[in-house]
């Protein structure tokens, strides 16, 4: 009955605990952000609306502890409690091989994981089947350890290298051999392939500007078939930054408008802000760069061992489609040909590590703090159906970059270059003119 009392009142501190993040209070950390990596290890809201219904949770799961020996619903409850708790203390087992030095990892080395394990137990006690107590404890941590061997030893296969298009080149830098498109003439329009997807998704734009410019799409480490010399590359806005500028430097290009979508608009937003001499004007579409957390499926990939799990299944074709099609609106531009440029380069090594290393590695405070030093001309495009960066994100970047023209797009979604050309496309063209 002692233990029951403890474990109930570790879940009633735990409700309160909640109820206080409610109010809005963050002690002991300075603000949501550090709170949030502290606690989970990725930033996650603490509104009303999030931490009091898990501050119920923490209640109920008391309630059980305290009548599990009279009641079977309540040791239903336990038992699922135990299996949770012996999931959690598994993956902090594991988290505890990945160093990464962050307040995070040390409360989960030093509290969170033995916290688990303790309470755990105690659950497991309290149950009365000797195979329920085995298999609470057996099954999460077998599962946990089929995870880590999928992050860490499984390696997806790579499929044959597409076709190059006529207009495909490469060229070599200090860190990668860099794949790139060029077409047009005149002066140079650098785009950068977006996010996770190849550089031909800028087709569209590529076709129209060239008719005044000299068009180059880039495909950074990480994106396409650009391939880098260094498997210890970092992916951050360094190395992202370093990789962007050295291909400016091979190709003789001292200024020029610089454009992305998505992470890569943040890349080259990056870029602009430390080498401004080097950028003339940007366009971003849908870009990152505001210090927001990401949607739940991308947050979640900054954790050890489930973002390199994550990225390595995510690799199928079934994925890859079904990941693309949410990013767009016209679901019927969303063609077997757009599938298969996006998923083939998407099995290579050094993309799959990108996926997850550059959403640990990106830091967009950094972008965010520098937005009212930046005074290129910035043309920013959003999509009102954006499901990746809320749509709201571009009235912020209208308020803080001191010379941007905003335009939201109605019927839009994220994957702005291939959901909605004839919108954006005439738009960047008449920025350039």
């Amino acid at each position: 009955m002692q233990s029951r009392r403890i474990v109930a009142g570790v879940h009633a501190l735990l409700a309160a605990v909640h109820v206080y993040w409610a109010t809005g209070a963050v002690w002991p950390a300075p603000d949501e952000r550090s709170l949030s990596r502290a606690v989970l290890g990725v930033q996650l809201s603490f509104a009303p609306q999030v931490v009091l219904p898990l501050a119920a949770l923490h209640l109920l799961l008391a309630v059980a502890v305290l009548y599990s020996d009279r009641s079977a619903v309540a040791r239903l409850v336990v038992t699922g409690l135990a299996a949770g708790l012996a999931v959690r203390a598994a993956l902090g087992v594991a988290w505890a091989f990945t160093y990464t030095s962050t307040t995070f990892y040390w409360l989960n080395l030093l509290l969170y994981t033995p916290a688990c394990i303790a309470l755990c137990l105690a659950d497991v006690r309290m149950l009365r089947m000797r195979w329920v107590k085995a298999a609470v404890v057996a099954g999460p941590v077998a599962a946990v350890t089929v995870l880590a061997l999928v992050a860490y030893v499984y390696e997806p296969g790579e499929r044959a290298h597409p076709s190059a298009s006529g207009d495909s080149r490469f060229v070599e830098t200090p860190l990668a051999r860099v794949h790139y498109l060029q077409r047009g003439s005149g002066a140079p329009v650098v785009l950068l392939a977006p996010g996770a997807s190849p550089a031909i998704a800028w087709e569209q734009e590529i076709d129209v500007l060239a008719r005044d410019h000299t068009v180059y799409a880039v495909e950074l480490p990480g994106q396409g078939e650009t391939r880098l010399h260094d498997a210890g590359f970092s992916f951050d806005l360094d190395g992202m930054t370093t990789a962007l500028g050295q291909f400016l430097d091979a190709l003789h290009l001292r200024s020029v408008v610089l454009g992305g979508n998505s992470w890569s608009g943040g890349w080259g937003l990056a870029y602009a802000q430390r080498h401004p001499e080097r950028v003339s004007k940007l366009l971003l579409l849908a870009p990152s760069g505001l210090d927001e957390p990401d949607v739940g499926s991308w947050e979640v990939m900054k954790q050890p061992l489930l973002g390199e799990a994550l990225a390595k299944l995510g690799t199928s074709r079934s994925m890859v489609e079904s990941a693309v099609r949410g990013l767009f609106v016209h679901k019927n531009l969303v063609t077997p040909q757009l599938i298969d440029a996006m998923w083939i380069p998407g099995t290579y090594r050094d993309n799959v590590r990108s996926m997850y290393a550059l959403e640990r590695g990106l830091d967009w405070s950094v972008t965010e703090r520098a937005l009212p030093a930046t005074r290129q001309p910035a043309l920013v495009l959003w999509g009102d159906h954006d499901t990746v960066l809320p749509p709201a994100q571009a009235a912020r970047f209208g308020q803080l970059l001191p010379n941007a023209t905003v335009h939201v797009l109605d019927g839009c979604g994220h994957a702005l270059t291939v959901d909605c050309p004839d919108q954006v496309t005439p738009l960047m063209a008449a920025f350039l003119k």
